[in-house]
């Protein structure tokens, strides 16, 4: 929801808040016959109704809802919601009697404080519950709008991994080679095949997936590589290092290899060492992922957008992992560099 809204949405609060309190208090002067206009304490009045109704509904607005509500803590935003609304009706009660007492310096009995207490106790409840409610509303509208956003930019994804998956080069270049690999190795080529249908496997079931494993992430990704390098004679031109252990680490699938893919396609030298480098760091927190590929300038420009794009790339990122994850691109000379890193940690335990 745009924020303009939000705060209008704020503002119109407010005002429903003071006409509401306006209008009581007007029909209670009729009723009693005091008149119909406002007595000399209504300023007073009016201060203390928002400012007990401010404290509960805004800490419950941007604390209580998100921290204990959003997560289903609810017996724990129950009791620090009755907290809360005592602790603002006491604040309340605690600067009316100093307001009281320096104009007429006299405490109001223990029965009237008990009276003011209860009184702005329970305004206080009613606004941290309105506070709630309109969290809650502005929360899952947007996720809904965030929802139908990420539907349609995972269907843009899908078709690009689906047009990647069905790519006939890389599958007619693996299978060729491990065509000639039979009559020279047979058994490196049935290892080959093996790694082959395990890729398959993965793109076929796994994908599909919301997030998978990070275990089979990685396994995925390094029976892609092994697959390219019986492409070439110089098997030093690819350097990979994986440090970690990845555990019970869950990721969505194919976030990194649009990266590989795209080294793969680029790299213009494949005939020196470590003209493509995968660095992949695992921490009980985060994955680090690092890919670096030397490409000639003159083939592929710096504004060059092809492979699965890195728009693309990095609306799926901003999508799935927003404010949990950080992706720097970088051509220098004639070296492209990928980094990316994603605190899978975090990001689990904000959505769960």
């Amino acid at each position: 929801m745009k924020k303009s809204i939000v705060v209008l949405l704020h503002i119109g609060y407010w005002l429903m808040y003071l006409s509401l309190f306006g209008f009581m208090y007007f029909i209670s002067h009729v009723i009693t016959g005091r008149g119909i206009f406002f007595v000399e304490d209504v300023w007073a009045i009016l201060f203390f109704v928002f400012l007990t109704g401010i404290m509960s509904f805004y800490t419950h607005y941007f604390w209580l809802t998100s921290r204990f509500l959003g997560k289903k803590k609810f017996l724990l935003y129950t009791v620090l919601g009755i907290v809360v609304s005592i602790t603002a009706g006491l604040i309340s009660t605690l600067l009316a009697n100093v307001g009281i007492y320096s104009l007429v310096s006299v405490i109001p009995e223990m029965k009237e404080q008990i009276s003011l207490l209860t009184g702005f106790a329970f305004l206080a409840l009613i606004n941290g519950m309105l506070g709630t409610i309109i969290r809650g509303f502005i929360t899952w509208y947007s996720e809904i709008r965030v929802k139908d956003l990420l539907e349609k930019k995972n269907l843009q994804m899908e078709l690009s991994l689906l047009k990647a998956r069905l790519d006939p080069h890389f599958l007619f270049n693996t299978l060729n080679n491990i065509d000639i690999l039979i009559e020279e190795d047979a058994n490196a080529a049935s290892m080959y095949l093996q790694k082959l249908s395990g890729i398959m496997r993965f793109v076929l079931y796994e994908t599909p997936l919301e997030r998978v494993a990070l275990a089979k992430e990685l396994d995925y990704i390094e029976k892609y590589i092994e697959l390219q390098k019986i492409r070439t004679l110089n098997e030093q031109y690819i350097h990979m290092s994986i440090t970690g252990c990845a555990d019970d680490l869950l990721i969505a699938p194919m976030l990194f290899i649009p990266f590989i893919e795209n080294a793969f396609k680029h790299v213009t030298n494949k005939k020196i060492k470590d003209a493509i480098t995968i660095r992949i760091e695992i921490t009980e927190d985060e994955i680090y992922f690092v890919c670096m590929n030397v490409f000639d300038r003159a083939i592929y420009p710096a504004s060059d957008k092809s492979g699965l794009g890195l728009t693309l790339i990095r609306q799926r990122l901003e999508l799935l992992y927003k404010g949990h994850y950080r992706l720097e691109i970088q051509k220098t000379g004639d070296i492209f560099r990928a980094e990316c890193t994603i605190r899978l940690k975090e990001y689990e335990l904000y959505h769960h």
